[in-house]
């Protein structure tokens, strides 16, 4: 049994124990409560002093953009961007922001690309990946801040509202020698008419008229009589082409029906000045009509280039649902019938206007005796940007495809030749029908 004292000291020991225990969280509060104010005022000082730093340097920062430069690749360009960037301190960080449209995107969705910039120095190089996207592209808007060491602030030094960027097509020469092979080997499609040109003929004996330069030094010693060579004479074609580029020819991912047709246009016009043909293309836009000239030579394919390279992107990829209601009419190019051999169009047969005109050409054209061509590609076959437009593209598709088809069907039976295949089949297919042609006019 406990005394009285004992009992006592042993109570007094839990009332000692909870007042020190009190005590030390009093004290772990204080220096809580203390640590924190000490923080929060040194953060308050810091965001006052690189505030007033960062206003103070941006008056003496100076930023320009010296020039753009561009670097094709095979599946994607780099944009080079030269920027000089000096301030009087190094106590602040640059960043550059570039909004970049959503064909261009990697991501597949309009975003806005950061980069860290070098300050101090003369010139800075800000490179800039990119999907390789035929066409005219507007990025923008660059912007220019610098900000402090942590990044809390920005103050805007430089803007540029856009930055205009045209990438040329890709012209595939390989199906271009393959198919120039195939026709000059193929009897159906040489002239088989001797005169002066570059193949080989026939062999036949001089004539006092001959020039010595065709003789032909081994039929001479096996005959023993001086022969020469005869050469074939080439029958030269002059092909118009249309390429129609309304809204829903930028319907597509990763290469739009835009894009396929261009490179057609161009793998097409390729093979033509190969084969001594003369060619002009019209390339019809929101913008307007653009005309080249006639193109006979390589050197002359610089100008369809250029004009494929300025065609402009809509600010949205479109969603195919209805026909478009705005067309800039075929009848507005004035196609000179009587100077040309064939007409090849490049379009989507989704517009009824564009169908009633191309009727109304063809029966122009036959008068005239001019074959027209129509190479579309098939548009409800491309998917569009977006996963959302997608869906809604998918949904509409079965109406969209039936619409097609009855265009193709209804085109084949007024006599017009179409060719609704594959991006690497539509070439063949146009190639055979202008050889066609100038078999027409050799006999």
């Amino acid at each position: 049994m406990l005394k009285p004292s004992e009992v006592v000291k042993t109570r007094r020991f839990p009332a000692l124990f909870a007042v020190t225990t009190t005590i030390f969280t009093l004290l772990v509060a204080l220096s809580a409560i203390g640590i924190a104010l000490y923080f929060v005022v040194c953060f308050s000082v810091y965001i006052t002093v690189s505030y007033s730093t960062l206003k103070y340097v941006s008056r003496s920062t100076r930023c320009r953009v010296e020039k753009t430069e561009l670097e094709l690749k095979d599946e994607d360009v780099v944009v080079n961007i030269y920027l000089a960037v000096s301030t009087e301190t190094t106590l602040v960080r640059a960043k550059l922001y570039l909004g970049i449209p959503p064909q261009l995107s990697r991501l597949e969705t309009s975003s806005v690309t950061s980069l860290e910039i070098s300050v101090g120095r003369e010139q800075a190089v800000i490179r800039v990946p990119l999907s390789r996207r035929t066409g005219l592209h507007v990025l923008g808007p660059l912007r220019v801040v610098i900000t402090d060491l942590l990044g809390v602030f920005e103050v805007q030094v430089f803007y540029l509202d856009s930055i205009v960027l045209k990438i040329p097509p890709k012209i595939s020469s390989a199906p271009i020698a393959r198919w120039y092979g195939i026709v000059r080997s193929s009897s159906g499609a040489r002239t088989l008419s001797p005169g002066v040109g570059v193949e080989y003929h026939s062999t036949r004996e001089y004539r006092p008229e001959d020039e010595l330069r065709y003789v032909d030094w081994k039929a001479t010693a096996r005959l023993s009589k001086l022969h020469v060579k005869v050469f074939e004479v080439e029958t030269p074609i002059r092909v118009f082409m249309v390429l129609d580029t309304h809204r829903y020819m930028f319907i597509g991912n990763p290469k739009s029906l835009f894009e396929h047709s261009s490179d057609l246009a161009l793998a097409l016009s390729n093979y033509l000045v190969k084969r001594g043909d003369r060619l002009v293309l019209a390339v019809i836009s929101e913008d307007g009509i653009k005309r080249s000239g006639e193109i006979s030579s390589y050197s002359d394919l610089a100008e369809l280039l250029d004009i494929v390279s300025n065609i402009r992107w809509p600010h949205r990829t479109p969603v195919l649902r209805e026909e478009p209601s705005r067309v800039t009419s075929l009848r507005s190019l004035h196609i000179p019938l009587k100077e040309v051999s064939a007409v090849v169009i490049f379009t989507p047969i989704f517009s009824t206007q564009r169908i009633s005109e191309i009727l109304e050409l063809n029966t122009l054209a036959r008068e005239s005796g001019v074959r027209v061509i129509v190479a579309t590609p098939i548009v409800t076959f491309f998917s569009t940007a977006s996963r959302v437009s997608d869906a809604i593209y998918r949904a509409l598709r079965f109406n969209l495809l039936s619409r097609e088809i009855r265009n193709v069907e209804l085109l084949k039976k007024s006599g017009i030749h179409v060719v609704a295949l594959s991006p690497h089949k539509t070439l063949e297919r146009v190639v055979l029908d202008l050889e066609k042609i100038r078999a027409t006019k050799t006999r």
